[in-house]
C-alpha cells in the first residue's frame, strides 16, 4: 500500500516534487512513523521535517495519528507572516 503526502514550498524544493509516494507494510500507519520513511525516502527532505507538521484530510495532527491511504496527507513546514 502507499501512502501519498502532499508537498508545498521548501519542503517540495528538497523533495523535487509536489507529492511523494510512500509505500507502507500495512492498511494504515502514524505520522510519526511516516516522518521517518520520509527521512529515508528524501534525504533531502530530511532537515526540515522536525519543524514540520502533517495535516490529515484539512486538519493538523500529531505524530500519533494514525493514516490510511484513503486520507488526504499534507506535509505542512514553517510559516511566517503577520
Amino acid at each position: 500500500m502507499t501512502i501519498e503526502v502532499l508537498l508545498f514550498g521548501p519542503a517540495a524544493r528538497a523533495a523535487q516534487a509536489d507529492r511523494l509516494p510512500v509505500p507502507i507494510d500495512g492498511p494504515q500507519i502514524t505520522c510519526g512513523d511516516l516522518r521517518a520513511r520520509l527521512a529515508k525516502q528524501a534525504p533531502d527532505l530530511a532537515r526540515l521535517l522536525p519543524a514540520s507538521r502533517f495535516a490529515v484530510n484539512h486538519a493538523f495532527v500529531e505524530d500519533s495519528c494514525i493514516i490510511s491511504p484513503a486520507d488526504e496527507v499534507a506535509l505542512i513546514g514553517l510559516v511566517s507572516g503577520g
